[in-house]
Formats: structure tokens, C-alpha cells, sequence
């Protein structure tokens, strides 16, 4: 097999480990350095280095890393050959280390805190205003209607930030467990960072729950269990012709689909329905009105069954399922990293977490039997689901979820 040594990758370990990282077996690993003539001063990556001009002249010498680490030069990159041990554990150090960039940050604003507590208060309502009431007035109308307009884009805006952020301080929770679990050395120092971090990932986790309506993920796990409605036919269809059937199926996909994956209302989801009815009609206007309207009381009497469901008495109302939520994947480089989870999925996490394994990045959630029925019908080597209490334990939800053993589950 060919060495990859000739092959060399130029780090900047000064910049990368610091005297408190505990290094494992490669402190005694040796690093080549440059140094001046005194022996004195910063260890340095190249003779290059201008902090090294001023020097009579500069030798160059091999150090054990333990030892090298408390004087690298922060400029400097050393060339590392590829298969060097330095270069993973460098990797998983930065994991840990990039912890800190979330850290000490500074408290909101009553401002900005009031925001939040008004965004609140405009999506329990919905996604957007409701109907205003006529007024005499038209100019004053429309001033508020814009104004409630940007309230409730501001709303969902504030919402949509506390969810991104939340997940992203959960990928690198998650990414740093990934690199102690690989480097157990390292537990010692991350130890601390991490446990800052799971207080602030619970802080984001809560004001992002307080912007998501319960009873929206209870509606939408009820949509899963509705039966396909049967096609029937309907005076305003007529101007469908032998697409009706066709357009009714793919307006219920559309629509069921959207609504189960979604923390918004029902009502919110009637677009998708528009859009394909839309669709099959192209350019043509004759009985696009009357279809448009014919499948509004579709979605209409959908929502109603949907909402029966939901209110509908169960033996088991509430359940203890344990989760493990993915991080966010990574992508190219220029592109953003793409999110596993729905937002039903993410905002169930938020809003009914009991919970939380740091070390494990497991989280036990006490569930309606609804939500819990999605969450372990649609459980993936993505995001594995199980319930913790299936024997009557009643051990603290805590200590199921560390006796938990994700990795043994096989999904359905």
C-alpha cells in the first residue's frame, strides 16, 4: 500500500489546540518546528514565519506535541502529513471548541423580548390576519391592515429564527458528543462547554415552543389516520371533465401530506389545494370558479373530520416516546445545511420535551397518543423513535431515557 506521507496538509495548530485540550496519544507524537537561535519564544509551522525576521538566525527542531502545544505560534501552519494522528483528533477538537462561539452571549432586550411575547400572541390566532371587520373608514383600513400584515410576517419570521437557531445549537450539541464519543480523552474538557450549551439549547428550545400551537400538532397527526376520502362526483367539478377524479387525488395528497408535516393550522394548508386545481385548469377559465369553490367545502369537511379525530376520546391519552433528532446535514460548502426534521417532528420535539440526554443527544417526550402514534409509525435510522414505558415502569422519564439503547432499534 503507498504512504500518504508525501501528501502533506497545512494546519494551524497553535490557532487550534491550546494548552487545556487534552491531547491522548499524540502528545507524544514528534512535530517539526522553527524556533531562534535562543531556543526562546513561540515553536513555529515554517522559518517563514514573520515573526522570526527579527532572528540572527532560526533553527529547526522536532518537539514532542504534548510538549510543543503550550508555545505554538497562533500564525503559523504545519505542513502534517494526511495520515498524521493529528489531523482527526485537530478535527473533533474543533467540533468541541466551536461550542464557544454560542456561549456568554448577550441577554435580549425587553424590546425584543415584548416581540416575542406579541408574535405569540398573533399565531395562536394563525398564520396570517383574520378577516378585519368593515369599516367606514378606507383609509384607515388599509393602514391597518398593513400594520397587521407586518405584524404577523414579523411573527412568523421571529418564529422561523428560534427554530433555525434551536436546531443549529442542537447539530453542534450533537456534533461534539460524535467527537468525545470517538476521543473519550476529551471528555474532561468538553464536559464543561457542553453542559453551558445544553442551558442555552434548553432556553432556545422553550421560547421557540411558546411561538407553536399544540393543538396544531394534535389536528395534524389526526390527518394521518383519516381514511382516502372516496371520489364523488360534484356539480362544480364539471368544468374538470375527466380530470376531476384525477385532480380530487392529487388535491388530497397535496393537502393531507402538507398538513401532516406542518405546526400550522388546517385552514393554512388550503393553498396547496388551490394550487392543484389551478393547475389542471392552465389557461382555461370556464368552471375554474365553481371547482375552486367545490373544493373548498372539500377541505372544508376534511378539516371537520380531521378536528374530530383529534377530539375524539382515547384509553391511553398521553405516552412517554423516547427520540433522537438528527443534526442538520451538511452540505457543499455555499450551501445551506438541510434539516432532517419536519417542522411537526421538530416542533413536537420543542413543545413536549420532558427530558433531555446531553451525552446521548436523546430526549424523552411525554406525548397525546396521536403525536405519539406519528412519531413511532414514521420513526427512520434518521430519527429513531421508541416508547420508554411499554411495561408499566414507572421510573422517572430520566432514567428511561439513559437506559435507552437507540442504536438496537430496528424501524418498521
Amino acid at each position: 500500500m503507498s504512504s500518504t506521507r508525501d501528501t502533506l496538509r497545512h494546519v494551524m495548530l497553535g490557532a487550534l489546540f491550546t494548552p487545556e485540550v487534552p491531547l491522548g496519544p499524540t502528545r507524544d507524537l514528534l512535530i517539526t518546528c522553527h524556533v531562534s537561535a535562543t531556543g526562546k519564544g513561540k515553536l513555529h509551522g515554517s522559518p517563514e514565519c514573520r515573526t522570526l525576521r527579527s532572528a540572527v538566525s532560526v533553527d529547526q527542531i522536532d518537539v514532542p506535541f504534548g510538549e510543543a502545544v503550550k508555545r505554538l505560534c497562533t500564525s503559523c501552519r504545519w505542513p502534517l502529513p494526511t495520515d498524521s494522528p493529528i489531523l482527526p483528533l485537530g478535527a473533533a477538537v474543533s467540533e468541541v471548541d466551536s461550542l464557544t462561539i454560542w456561549l456568554d452571549r448577550e441577554a435580549e432586550d425587553e424590546e425584543d423580548l415584548e416581540a416575542e411575547r406579541d408574535s405569540a400572541l398573533a399565531l395562536a390566532a394563525g398564520e396570517y390576519p383574520p378577516h378585519a371587520a368593515d369599516s367606514s373608514d378606507e383609509e384607515d383600513d388599509e393602514a391597518g391592515h398593513d400594520e397587521e400584515w407586518e405584524r404577523y410576517e414579523r411573527a412568523r419570521s421571529i418564529r422561523s429564527r428560534r427554530h433555525e437557531h434551536w436546531r443549529r445549537l442542537h447539530s453542534y450539541l450533537t456534533r461534539s458528543n460524535e467527537a468525545v464519543a470517538e476521543y473519550p480523552f476529551l471528555a474532561p474538557w468538553a464536559d464543561g462547554l457542553q453542559s453551558r450549551l445544553a442551558t442555552v439549547l434548553d432556553e432556545e428550545r422553550r421560547a421557540f415552543a411558546a411561538l407553536v400551537q399544540p393543538i396544531r400538532l394534535m389536528e395534524a397527526a389526526a390527518v394521518r389516520v383519516l381514511p382516502e376520502p372516496k371520489f364523488s362526483d360534484d356539480p362544480g367539478f364539471a368544468g374538470l371533465g375527466v380530470e376531476a377524479e384525477k385532480t380530487f387525488r392529487r388535491a388530497w395528497y397535496e393537502w393531507s401530506r402538507r398538513a401532516i408535516w406542518s405546526w400550522q393550522r388546517l385552514e393554512d394548508q388550503d393553498f396547496s389545494v388551490y394550487t392543484v386545481v389551478s393547475d389542471t385548469f392552465g389557461r382555461r377559465r370556464k368552471g375554474r370558479p365553481e371547482a375552486h369553490v367545490a373544493f373548498r367545502r372539500l377541505t372544508t369537511d376534511w378539516i371537520h373530520q380531521a378536528r374530530e379525530e383529534a377530539g375524539r376520546p382515547v384509553s391511553t391519552a398521553w405516552q412517554l416516546v423516547a427520540v433522537k433528532a438528527p443534526a442538520l446535514t451538511r452540505t457543499h460548502h455555499s450551501e445551506p445545511e438541510r434539516d432532517p426534521l419536519t417542522l411537526w417532528e421538530a416542533a413536537v420535539i420543542a413543545t413536549y420535551q420532558v427530558a433531555f440526554n446531553r451525552q446521548a443527544g436523546t430526549t424523552a417526550l411525554l406525548v397525546p397518543h396521536l403525536i405519539a402514534e406519528q412519531l413511532l409509525a414514521c420513526a427512520s435510522d434518521d430519527m429513531p423513535a421508541q416508547r420508554l414505558t411499554p411495561d408499566g415502569s414507572a421510573l422517572p422519564a430520566e432514567v428511561l431515557l439513559e437506559q435507552w439503547d437507540h442504536s438496537a432499534i430496528a424501524p418498521s
